[in-house]
């Protein structure tokens, strides 16, 4: 179902941007309690991953948004993506985006790998520690019961 934007006050006509991304949303909910504008499918996103409002930080979920009846809107293509060159300058800017994303990812794995053998080495030394202890208690358990029957 959807509403119109007149139906939420705190939604102002002049600051319909979402929230998260500021652009103009395609598909535009509101938050029920804060009033917030956000992209519908941005939110969802978010939300699957935090489940708090993203601005205020309280507990939300898609139930606590309603879609807005809003015109749609054609997003006009940014000045440089007009020509060859501004192409070839947007298709290197996102070149260099992932290959710095792939960088950090990398450098996570490093990271995760390191403390993965180092768990894996304590682990193994404390199996090792008790496996030695065992072995000593049962040792100490054999010798209480080698002393008990030379006392009786």
């Amino acid at each position: 179902k959807f509403w119109p934007v007149s139906v939420f006050p705190r939604v102002k006509r002049q600051m319909f941007a979402c929230a998260i991304s500021n652009q103009t949303p395609e598909e535009p909910v509101v938050s029920k309690r804060t009033g917030h504008v956000f992209e519908k499918r941005v939110l969802e996103k978010y939300l699957a991953s935090a489940g708090t409002c993203p601005i205020t930080k309280e507990p939300m979920s898609m139930e606590d948004v309603v879609l807005l009846q809003a015109p749609k809107t054609t997003r006009p293509r940014p000045i440089t993506a007009t020509s060859i060159p501004g192409l070839l300058s947007l298709f290197q800017s996102e070149w260099d985006a992932v290959m710095l994303e792939t960088f950090a990812l990398k450098e996570q794995l490093s990271q995760v790998r390191q403390e993965l053998a180092h768990a894996l080495y304590q682990h193994d030394a404390a199996c090792r520690v008790i496996a030695r202890l065992v072995k000593e208690r049962d040792q100490a358990r054999s010798a209480l019961a080698q002393a008990t029957l030379q006392l009786q």
